[in-house]
């Protein structure tokens, strides 16, 4: 692909970025001969007759800003990737882009290739990696109103710190949570299951670089879904999320903990309890159940890794 006009949407918060990187993102493109322009997702969002005007939208941001920048470029030909400034930055890993931004600009640049690929949609917002419905949810909506968005440089140690305390979080705030039953539709079947924690993903990793789903892919058209059952505190959330990184086959081989599926519909078994069982989307927080969640086929153009395209 032949990039001559760039479009940097950038987020100040994001866990790894600072104006040093920004500065050179921007000098990077200058030095290739490519025209770039900055824009700061947290005062605009991106316009698609703006973007339009690029060959491609480069997001300087974590997973929570490329989300945003998808949801507003969803069916159009505007190709869109993520550079490794967030904090996790699930969907460089998955994608295989060098966490190194020198490396990852030229990959991006010189070697991926625009590609329509399926996104997730829970009632009307759309996603890229993954929808957790239960505690992953409360989890997230009580970090982003604890936390709430610090305009402070941050480094690495902040970086880390940031995902340290997301960590013992989990662990503190699990002994506080009231798991509630939560019933999942397989639209794909007509089959009925109960969980206390649901996660619907389009990707292999979830948390960071744990990878809990090896089988799936950006391309496929259907979700990997685990059910996490019988949950009632910190010692249960822990295990359980232990025995779905090791004993994955366990998993895949019992549809009570497992499901493919290409749409679900998720409520609390007791429907007056919906409005107290949150769900997020990529990292940030979405609403409350109920929730229909589909797969869209052809929904985003993404700047892929090859490698991912052949695999």
């Amino acid at each position: 692909m032949d990039i001559k006009k760039t479009l940097i949407a950038y987020n100040p918060k994001s866990g790894r970025f600072s104006k040093e990187k920004l500065s050179y993102i921007l000098s990077y493109l200058k030095n290739k001969g490519i025209y770039s322009e900055g824009l700061d997702l947290t005062e605009k969002y991106v316009d698609k007759e703006f973007a339009s005007r690029f060959d491609a939208v480069l997001v300087a941001g974590g997973d929570g800003s490329l989300n945003s920048v998808v949801n507003r470029l969803v069916f159009t030909d505007i190709p869109v990737a993520q550079l490794p400034i967030g904090t996790v930055n699930l969907f460089c890993l998955e994608n295989k882009t060098p966490f190194s931004l020198p490396a990852a600009l030229n990959e991006i640049i010189y070697k991926y290739r625009p590609l329509r690929i399926p996104l997730g949609k829970a009632n009307d917002q759309y996603f890229l990696e993954m929808a957790g419905i239960g505690f992953d949810a409360f989890l997230v909506k009580i970090m982003e109103e604890r936390l709430g968005i610090k305009s402070q440089k941050r480094h690495f140690f902040d970086n880390f710190f940031k995902y340290l305390s997301f960590i013992i979080n989990i662990i503190k705030m699990a002994g506080k949570y009231g798991f509630g039953d939560i019933s999942l539709e397989n639209l794909s079947k007509g089959n009925f299951y109960h969980a206390n924690q649901i996660i619907v993903s389009n990707i292999k990793r979830y948390g960071g670089p744990f990878v809990i789903f090896p089988d799936n892919s950006i391309l496929d058209i259907n979700f990997r879904i685990i059910l996490m059952e019988n949950l009632k505190g910190r010692f249960d959330v822990i295990l359980s999320i232990l025995k779905s990184f090791i004993f994955y086959e366990k998993y895949r081989s019992n549809e009570d903990l497992y499901q493919e599926a290409e749409s679900v519909y998720i409520s609390s078994a007791v429907p007056s309890m919906n409005n107290s069982i949150f769900f997020q989307l990529d990292g940030e927080y979405a609403g409350r159940l109920p929730v229909k969640i589909k797969k869209v086929k052809d929904a985003v153009t993404m700047l892929i890794n090859p490698g991912q395209i052949s695999a």
